[in-house]
């Protein structure tokens, strides 16, 4: 097994500032939301169970982007940026536009982060 460094990151918003998640060393995590940063507590248990949905919703097979063919000056922009223990890879940015369970990436990330993400 390839010991790389785990990567969960995600960040949207919408004329508001930016709400991102992201996993740091030591299990820690960074949340902002507001504007307002708290670093949370990630047990290893969590980080394995999202890893498992992850390939379960399928997100590898996602596309790269996800941005419409027009251009729209406001709306909902978001990115996420993966790499699990075995080094899969995936960035991925969209633009009002989603994977049709886009959902269920946010509610595991809510879970994994203790965090209420919306979009």
């Amino acid at each position: 097994m390839t010991n790389k460094k785990e990567v969960i990151f995600y960040s949207g918003f919408s004329m508001m500032p930016p709400e991102s998640v992201e996993l740091l060393e030591n299990n820690k995590g960074r949340v902002v939301i507001n504007e307002n940063e708290k670093i949370v507590d990630v047990p290893d248990y969590k980080i394995l169970s999202f890893w498992d949905r992850i390939e379960q919703i399928g997100i590898w097979k996602w596309k790269n982007s996800y941005n419409p063919k027009y251009e729209i000056l406001d709306g909902y922009q978001w990115q996420l940026k993966l790499r699990n223990r075995k080094g899969e890879a995936k960035h991925i940015e969209g633009h009002e536009s989603y994977p049709k369970n886009f959902k269920d990436l946010i509610k595991e990330l809510n879970i994994l982060f203790g965090t209420k993400i919306e979009f």
